[in-house]
């Protein structure tokens, strides 16, 4: 006998629901399904994608995305079940199609402010009162030092998937933009020509002193 599958999201604090919204024993909703795919969009998961892991037409995913009202017969329970398999799954990168599908459409949850798995409770998700968790947006004043996204990116290059992408896709798939990247690649070489520059005159120094 198959055990009830049990979802690990809900051992961390949830989405917020607008006013007097209770949980309870609701099936998979509208509403429901369509944060669900919007928020395997911000994971990247393109409906190309999820077609390929699940068998959900990319076609009725768009359309979903898109905002259509005239949900699927089925869909709604399909792609519950899609996204209890993909949330906290990395979309396929092994081709440059792959690629740029994924970042495409990370940019459009990202211009879409369309919330991640991790900012849904998943006993609200399906409830039209619901919210995702506040402060689930990255704070303008979080980043990251130049050196430390240059190791992410180098990182995301040689064991993510990405040893052929060109530096745009990389970017996406951090989750930043592109010519913070860039910007980032230059500050880590200046960074190690001033440490390279320090080390060599150190070392002159000291062959001086001896």
């Amino acid at each position: 006998m198959t055990p009830p599958a049990v979802s690990p999201r809900r051992d961390r604090p949830g989405g917020q629901p607008a006013g007097p919204v209770q949980p309870g024993n609701v099936g998979p909703s509208a509403v429901g399904t369509r944060r669900r795919l919007r928020a395997l969009a911000a994971r990247s998961w393109s409906p190309q994608a999820i077609e390929k892991e699940t068998g959900i037409p990319a076609q009725l995913i768009r359309r979903d995305l898109d905002g259509y009202d005239d949900l699927a017969p089925n869909l709604a329970g399909a792609v519950a079940a899609a996204y209890d398999r993909l949330w906290d799954r990395d979309p396929p990168a092994a081709t440059r199609a792959d690629r740029q599908a994924a970042a495409a459409t990370a940019d459009r949850a990202a211009r879409g402010g369309w919330a991640p798995p991790m900012a849904w409770d998943d006993d609200l998700i399906d409830l039209p009162g619901a919210r995702p968790e506040r402060g689930w947006r990255p704070g303008r004043r979080v980043s990251r030092r130049a050196a430390d996204l240059v190791e992410d990116a180098e990182f995301v290059r040689q064991c993510g998937g990405y040893r052929d992408a060109n530096r745009s896709e990389v970017a996406m798939r951090l989750g930043v933009r592109r010519d913070r990247l860039d910007q980032a690649y230059v500050r880590a070489r200046r960074y190690a020509a001033r440490a390279a520059g320090r080390a060599a005159a150190e070392a002159e120094s000291e062959a001086e002193a001896g």
